[in-house]
């Protein structure tokens, strides 16, 4: 080959060098291109990654119902707190004042000494209803009985509101020993003949508030024996008398 052939095939290896290199670049670039494609691999592992979401929504749903039943647990009790307050002891209210309003409620206990049965019962009633200023029961007990009062009254102008006199003379008198007479018992003893002109039978008269010592002394001279009030009762329980004065 002649100089000038070598120069000649020297400038053509010149020129295509940069051809090679640009088809070398276009082959790199080619082999690289596989490279991106697996980047849609990173997309899929991460769409996959959110399915830990429904581990926890279940979690949250037993708590709900753990919740709902505790909430039956206080309703009941909250009612028997309701049920506690009770009223309650209004009808003993009731029943004190006609007693601390009449003015017998102070007297003592029946005495009943020698009576008969029938006598006895009929007694504690009548001595019950005069503590209790109970006017109905004393009115229809001695309409029963036709029981003799003082001045010949009726029991309804005897027994009245006006009248706490004689629920506490009543109620008195049969708190005192009785003493027998032809058909029954009276009270107090000295309204007997026995002991008309007994000194410890007056002092038991004043004593028990029926008389003053001076009316006493008076009512013995004047009278000539006892006129106060009195009360009787038969052997069969009837209540024969309760009176005051010379009858």
């Amino acid at each position: 080959m002649t100089l000038r052939g070598t120069i000649l095939s020297a400038r053509l290896t010149r020129a295509a060098a940069p051809m090679l290199f640009a088809a070398l670049a276009l082959t790199a670039c080619s082999d690289e291109e596989p490279t991106a494609s697996p980047s849609p691999s990173t997309s899929t592992s991460t769409s996959q990654t959110p399915s830990p979401t429904p581990t926890t929504s279940p979690s949250t749903t037993p708590t709900v119902t753990a919740t709902a039943s505790a909430t039956p647990t206080s309703t009941p009790t909250a009612t028997p707190t309701r049920t506690t307050p009770a009223a309650t002891p209004t009808p003993t209210r009731s029943s004190t004042p006609p007693q601390a309003s009449c003015a017998a409620a102070r007297a003592g206990a029946v005495n009943t000494t020698g009576m008969t049965a029938a006598a006895v019962a009929k007694a504690k009633r009548i001595h019950a209803a005069a503590k209790a200023c109970d006017a109905k029961t004393l009115i229809a007990l001695a309409k029963a009985d036709a029981t003799g009062l003082a001045g010949e009254k009726a029991p309804t102008a005897i027994f009245t509101s006006s009248t706490p006199q004689n629920y506490v003379a009543l109620a008195t008198l049969l708190t005192m020993e009785p003493t027998e007479t032809f058909d029954g018992t009276i009270q107090p003893k000295v309204f007997s003949e026995r002991f008309a002109q007994d000194d410890a039978e007056w002092n038991k008269v004043v004593a028990a508030g029926l008389l003053t010592k001076a009316a006493a002394s008076k009512m013995r001279t004047d009278d000539g024996g006892y006129t106060g009030y009195r009360v009787g009762f038969a052997s069969d329980g009837t209540w024969t008398f309760f009176t005051t004065g010379r009858r």
